[in-house]
């Protein structure tokens, strides 16, 4: 249109126009470029200076600030939605209500059971239907910020070339989605969305080489913990070297480890291979120390002995202070639980456990090798109150953990190792029952 109307003008002025046009076209694209490389610098000179900023530390929170941006930008063309879930910022349905114990009577009390083996990728994909991918593909992220702390306090809190401020987990994983009645968050933290938890419980297993139990045991454990309307985290603790297994001293790991994630009210502790039957079976932290089984299949559902005090145990974190956690000692199967029990019952504390068909379990097949006996448990038991107050979380010593977050849990992977020998404990060198019997016939030949 414009070249139309220049064309009816004059010869003359049409001329003077046309150079104009070029004039003001060559100026348009001389400010373009001036525009493009000035964004060219400035962007130059915000990464360059980056650094600089960070000594004190505003490159962190602008840093920080940029990944807030980024993962506002995404949220917008994402369907499901990450959230605050910082309890300041939660709104637990409309009332803030307190979330009921249920009461699971007669066949509502019952737990189907899946005890067919599974992948894990299906166990995710059943639970967390149709988040599957959006979970996945927050991992990454999750995961690098939360090594990135952790490998901040290896460095005494914050690491030496970047003197930012010191952040916690809990600060990483600040946000989660909305999934049917329950916020997610990264790791298989898992809090309702309707009302507000009673307790907050972590739920640690110790674990090593028991990869065919493991899915089965987080497809069955989620529901049946969601149905309680509890708050949760899954923590499984896994020792990374061939040492005969020590129960005890993961048992440990995971209550300190646990905590570097929320300010948990109680800590079960639970073998992968053992799974309710009833949902009346509430892992609340009411009534402990608990022991939650009154019998498993394995044993017709009885119990192994009338004081067995393992496989599912639960303490109030309190009370795991109180009496210095668990025996480091036992290395090897057997002896750690009723170590457990005399360290309880010497700091005045009492077990509770269910009744009848409410605390049965059913014990996934084994599909591993066992661990060896502890040939020295019989010995260590005998000396147990020399080593109350001297083994336990006070001597614990382990190298830094490696943590992986996952769909259903947070993978805590340890290496740990045999603890130096205290002084004014009774040395156990061998089996003592075959001690006590070299003995009594060395008594008899003279």
């Amino acid at each position: 249109m414009m070249s139309l109307l220049i064309n009816c003008l004059p010869r003359s002025i049409r001329y003077r126009c046309t150079l104009k046009s070029l004039a003001m076209n060559k100026t348009l694209i001389v400010l373009m470029w001036a525009l493009v490389a000035c964004a060219l610098v400035s962007t130059s000179v915000l990464w360059k200076s980056m650094d600089s900023v960070e000594q004190d530390g505003g490159g962190y929170r602008l840093s920080d600030w940029l990944n807030r941006l980024r993962r506002s930008i995404d949220l917008a063309y994402d369907p499901n939605q990450r959230v605050s879930i910082r309890s300041q910022d939660i709104r637990y349905g409309e009332t803030d209500e307190i979330c009921e114990e249920n009461d699971f009577a007669g066949s509502d009390g019952n737990v189907t059971l899946y005890m067919n083996w599974t992948e894990l990728y299906h166990a995710e994909e059943e639970i967390l239907r149709t988040s599957t991918s959006f979970v996945r593909k927050h991992l990454h992220t999750d995961n690098v910020l939360v090594r990135s702390i952790y490998a901040d306090a290896a460095h005494g809190g914050r690491r030496p070339e970047r003197k930012q401020p010191h952040r916690t987990v809990s600060d990483a994983l600040s946000e989660g989605i909305l999934i049917d009645d329950y916020y997610y968050v990264s790791g298989g933290h898992w809090i309702p969305a309707k009302c507000h938890p009673r307790w907050k419980v972590a739920i640690i297993v110790p674990f090593r080489d028991r990869f065919y139990q493991l899915p089965i045991f987080l497809r069955n454990i989620v529901p049946f913990l969601k149905r309680q309307k509890l708050e949760f985290g899954i923590y499984v603790i896994e020792q990374a070297n061939g040492l005969d297994f020590n129960r005890a001293m993961l048992m440990n790991v995971g209550f300190q480890q646990a905590l570097n994630f929320s300010r948990w009210d109680c800590f079960i502790f639970h073998d992968v291979d053992h799974l309710p039957l009833n949902n009346a079976n509430y892992y609340g932290c009411s009534h402990m120390p608990r022991h939650f089984i009154s019998g498993a299949d394995r044993w017709n559902y009885k119990l192994q002995y009338s004081f067995f005090f393992g496989a599912v145990t639960g303490f109030t974190r309190s009370q795991i202070q109180k009496f210095n956690g668990f025996p480091n000692a036992y290395w090897g199967w057997g002896g750690e639980d009723d170590d457990i029990l005399i360290r309880i019952q010497a700091h005045g504390f009492f077990k509770t456990r269910p009744w009848g068909v409410t605390g049965f379990y059913n014990v996934i097949a084994e599909h591993h090798k066992s661990a060896p006996k502890n040939k020295k448990r019989v010995c260590l038991l005998d000396y147990a109150h020399e080593r109350l107050e001297s083994d336990g979380l006070s001597n614990l010593v382990y190298p830094p953990a490696r943590v992986t977050l996952t769909p259903l849990y947070t993978n805590i992977s340890v290496n740990i190792t045999k603890l130096a020998l205290n002084p004014t404990w009774t040395v156990c060198t061998r089996d003592y029952k075959r001690a006590k019997k070299d003995e009594l016939v060395n008594w008899k030949m003279n």
